[in-house]
């Protein structure tokens, strides 16, 4: 059984995105496409909600997914009305100031809320996935091999391009990224721990090296800051895990240059969406439920993102 050495602090690093972005109503309820509406969060409490679902959604993909699942999977009659998220939008749901909220990831969604003291919201849906990926810019592939590097014995001995046993890996050396890391070489086969993929708890959130039961590459693996080295960490590691923002401003796209990719099936870390436990069992819910973790929302997210946003349900083929 061999371990996995770390090295490194555990800094938590806060990445805060804020984004004001003003979205004027438009009126695009024609044809067969469900209506979808949008406008400032101040509406719905002045009562022009009117009979649409009101979802605080995300920036940027949150909203496309959003829009693509409204427009072409929902039943026509169902209209959604999508106000922008703000760090309040689960106490917005909770006093009835919207409807449902898709912004967040599943950790998020539980520490908001029990930091807010908020019961009575729920998850109803797991919709999609921003993975981390595996990359190198020396070896192309994962298939087995004999080749060994780094032994620090004897010469390199490296017979083809497969990640060689002996590897230097980088992951990134916040709590998170860290055991996202470890999980995602865990579902590459690269390294063995002590529990599977999509548990919640703190502990399994955080997991570190000391989780590491098995390498069966005998991975060097290293927590590192990337944030002012992300180019040379790149260049000098056989190979790195690194979020979808690292890659683009690496030129990768997951889709063509990943070794791997983090599973979306069971991933504690999907964006999820939230309901009050007053729509409980309303049907609109339930469709817009079924929408977003249809295996057609999955292909759309196959052929928009690349790999940078994956889905969370299970893909039947």
């Amino acid at each position: 059984m061999t371990t996995t050495p770390i090295r490194g602090p555990f800094p938590r690093a806060l990445l805060a995105a804020l984004i004001a972005l003003a979205l004027a109503v438009v009126a695009a309820g024609c044809g067969s496409e469900t209506k979808v509406d949008y406008g400032s969060a101040s509406d719905y409490s002045s009562g022009s909600g009117g009979d649409s679902l009101v979802v605080y959604a995300g920036q940027g993909a949150d909203h496309d997914i959003l829009e693509y699942a409204a427009k072409n999977l929902l039943d026509k009659q169902i209209r959604i009305t999508v106000r922008n998220a703000g760090a309040d939008a689960n106490a917005k749901v909770s006093a009835g100031d919207g409807d449902l909220a898709f912004f967040q990831h599943a950790p998020a969604f539980e520490s908001d809320t029990t930091e807010r003291g908020l019961k009575d919201l729920s998850i109803v849906g797991r919709v999609n996935v921003v993975p981390y990926s595996l990359y190198s810019h020396k070896w192309t592939d994962l298939r087995e091999t004999s080749s060994w590097v780094n032994t620090g014995l004897v010469e390199d001995n490296v017979t083809g391009t497969s990640l060689p046993h002996g590897a230097r890996v980088a992951l990134p050396n916040t709590p998170t990224g860290f055991a996202r890391g470890l999980y995602l070489l865990q579902s590459a086969g690269l390294v063995t721990l002590d529990r599977g993929f999509g548990g919640t708890t703190a502990q399994d959130l955080t997991i570190t090296a000391a989780n590491v039961r098995d390498s069966a590459r005998h991975l060097d693996v290293i927590g590192l800051s990337f944030d002012e080295f992300l180019k040379s960490t790149y260049d000098s590691y056989d190979a790195v895990a690194l979020n979808p923002d690292q890659a683009k401003s690496l030129g990768l796209v997951p889709a063509d240059d990943a070794l791997a990719i983090e599973p979306g099936p069971g991933n504690p870390y999907a964006h999820v969406l939230v309901a009050p436990s007053r729509l409980a069992g309303d049907p609109r819910i339930l469709e817009l439920t079924r929408a977003l973790e249809d295996p057609r929302l999955a292909t759309h997210l196959t052929r928009t993102y690349r790999g940078t946003n994956i889905a969370a349900a299970p893909v039947h083929r």
